[in-house]
């Protein structure tokens, strides 16, 4: 869940701007109508499954990762736990604690990608049917859709990509066993699946700013 937290104070701060930018346009060009406010609901919901289910790829990978080996992303607190003496009870974690946190990472990442892609399919086909409807179809939410998720996935793939690799060498270059604190399966897992999410839409985006704008025949005089 550290990367939705993260993401989330930044989707805020992305959804007040465009609302901002929309109530702008409407006011100046684009008549708003309740099939202009259903597409931007459901381009902000398409944008939320898609990042829920990022969000859940890259905590699945992390546990992935710990199936090659557990001191990669997780703590293994067995390994510095002070012996007991016979007859006293463990005050530390179980034996199978890092078990256990994979299972459970599993299980979270595993139910973010489903959740989020039933939403973001859902949404979609709503986009899709109120586009037909007048005012269902701004340019300011459809283009500001390809924006927002090259801003959201930017977010997430650069710090997870920096993070993770700095840690990664860390890890390997100082030691695990003396450099606890480096554990980097988290953030090269949101980096795995945030990275090649971010460049595409960067792509489209691009394409998108490349293509020629239409233009209207003008009145015969």
């Amino acid at each position: 869940m550290t990367m939705l937290s993260f993401l989330i104070p930044v989707g805020v701060l992305g959804l007040v701007a465009w609302i901002v930018v929309g109530f702008t346009r409407s006011r100046a060009a684009e008549a708003f109508t309740l099939a202009t406010a259903t597409a931007f609901y459901a381009r902000v919901l398409f944008i939320v499954g898609l990042l829920m289910s990022l969000s859940g790829a890259g905590v699945v990978i992390k546990a992935l990762i710990g199936f090659i080996h557990p001191g990669y992303s997780y703590y293994d607190y067995s390994s510095v736990a002070k012996p007991v003496p016979p007859g006293f009870p463990n005050p530390g974690p179980p034996s199978n604690f890092v078990d256990q946190q994979r299972s459970q990472d599993l299980v979270l990442g595993i139910t973010l990608i489903v959740v989020g892609l039933l939403v973001a399919g859902a949404h979609y086909y709503l986009a899709r049917a109120v586009a037909r409807m007048a005012g269902g179809s701004p340019t300011w939410v459809t283009r500001g859709t390809i924006l927002a998720l090259t801003v959201t996935t930017a977010v997430g793939a650069i710090p997870a990509a920096a993070i993770g690799i700095y840690q990664m060498l860390s890890y390997f270059i100082v030691g695990g066993s003396q450099n606890l604190g480096q554990l980097w399966g988290e953030p090269v897992g949101a980096a795995i699946a945030f990275v090649p999410a971010w460049l595409y839409v960067m792509t489209r985006l691009i394409r998108d700013l490349q293509r020629p704008p239409t233009t209207t025949p003008a009145p015969a005089p």
